[in-house]
């Protein structure tokens, strides 16, 4: 009788282990189900974003690494060119500050689901994208993995068309406890180009443009009088040449250009093969040494460009003869703010020397154009001779002249003689008949004789 109880207990026991495996099976997804890590408002309480000094974002296809130099932050996947500080700044205080709006339970075999898989894994779906943060050495201090976008109705949903701007995201310490947080993070995005520092040169005031193509034929130069004339003229023109201003808008040439990508610089050498060299002055004294060429890269038109920036700046102010002190004082402060403001552009732009920029090719065609195409066309002007006198005005032949023995008919005067206007004829007013008198002949009727 004990054996039977006790096997009958031993079966319960497992029967109870089997329903309870397959209801915490089933409630893996359920924020109720298992407890997990205690809520907490942050969700990465104490990170000191000071410590970090390395960045890496990485999906299945990507990844970009952002490190601390110095200084000044650069991207390893563009050679070390200067990050965005701004960009790194908005990401890093993003994570500190933020909030955590609840949590869910969500066990391994689930993760592809709600896509916090992380890079790497064999055979899995729904990677997400990893987040570590370093220190100075590449000790990993923080990694979290963010997953996907939150629909209106709580469930995940991967789209980025969903209008959601909820998140889920695992962080591997925190076990299977997955936050959901009020933010997407779209600066933590595994594209090189979209970390790298966009601040470019600025031309303004443009003096004079000189093109050196690769046929000396096809270069030119254009120069303006003042920074303030709309239009610029062609040097060395020859007769009946002249520069069309409406084919280049030199006025504006290269001023607040902007850039797509830059390239390595073990690139620079193969990519500028045949660029075609720009000099730019401006009035500011500023110098400007271009190179562009256009490029077919996976069957698409690429336009790149490299520059480097001089300039001649006054040290010092130019006496000004019987200045009286007080304006003395003002025009020497504004001599010094503005050549503080040249150098420190000509600081930053001389950090562009070197390296290639992918741009537009509205940026660059102008310098692209040969001589013939900045060229206004020829006008037009008459070569025939006048017509010999008395030749017909529309240039047809004299049919009268073809005929042996016929003359031309003398032309007619420009204003024939005015014939004498005909004398008015003249009213003869009689006076009116009497009351008694012919309505037409006017005559009296002869008296009656009287009776006898």
């Amino acid at each position: 009788m004990n054996k039977i109880i006790l096997l009958l207990a031993v079966l319960a026991a497992l029967v109870g282990a089997v329903i309870y495996q397959q209801k915490d099976r089933k409630s893996r997804l359920s924020s109720g189900a298992r407890k997990g890590v205690e809520m907490r408002e942050l969700l990465l309480p104490a990170l000191d974003v000071n410590s970090v000094q390395k960045i890496r974002v990485k999906d299945e296809k990507s990844e970009v690494n952002v490190a601390l130099n110095g200084t000044t932050w650069t991207v390893a996947e563009r050679g070390g060119y200067e990050a965005s500080f701004d960009k790194i700044s908005r990401a890093l205080l993003a994570l500190k500050e933020q909030k955590n709006t609840r949590k869910q339970i969500v066990g391994k075999e689930s993760w592809g689901k709600i896509g916090v898989q992380p890079p790497g894994e064999p055979n899995a779906y729904g990677i997400g994208t990893l987040v570590e943060l370093m220190d100075d050495k590449g000790n990993l201090k923080k990694s979290l993995i963010l997953g996907a976008n939150v629909n209106s109705s709580g469930n995940a949903n991967a789209s980025p068309f969903g209008g959601s701007n909820e998140r889920m995201i695992r962080i591997p310490d925190d076990g299977d406890t997955i936050w959901v947080v009020g933010n997407t993070f779209s600066d933590l995005e595994t594209k090189p180009d979209s970390w790298i520092e966009k601040a470019f040169f600025d031309v303004q005031k443009l003096k004079s443009v000189e093109v050196t193509a690769a046929k000396p034929e096809d270069s030119w130069k254009a120069t303006r009088e003042n920074a303030d004339a709309t239009e610029f003229s062609l040097e060395g023109a020859k007769p009946g040449e002249k520069l069309d201003n409406g084919k280049i808008n030199l006025a504006s040439l290269l001023s607040a250009p902007t850039f797509n990508d830059v390239l390595t610089k073990d690139k620079a050498a193969e990519t500028m093969k045949g660029a075609v060299k720009a000099r730019l002055v401006t009035f500011d004294g500023f110098t400007y040494e271009v190179q562009t060429v256009k490029q077919k890269v996976a069957d698409a038109d690429k336009y790149y460009l490299a520059v480097a920036v001089s300039a001649d700046i006054a040290k010092e102010r130019a006496p000004v003869k019987d200045e009286k002190a007080e304006d003395k004082k003002k025009n020497d402060e504004a001599f010094a703010e503005e050549k503080k403001k040249k150098e420190e552009k000509l600081a930053n732009e001389k950090k562009l020397a070197g390296w290639v920029y992918e741009v537009t090719e509205y940026t660059v065609s102008s310098l692209l154009k040969s001589r013939t195409e900045v060229l206004a066309a020829p006008e037009n002007k008459e070569d025939a001779a006048p017509p010999a006198p008395g030749a017909p005005a529309s240039g047809l032949p004299d049919v009268s002249k073809m005929l042996e023995g016929l003359k031309p008919a003398a032309a007619p005067p420009a204003f024939p003689p005015a014939s004498p206007l005909p004398e008015a004829p003249k009213t003869e007013i009689k006076p009116a008949p009497a009351p008694d008198a012919n309505p037409v002949t006017g005559e009296k009727p002869a008296a009656a004789e009287p009776k006898k």
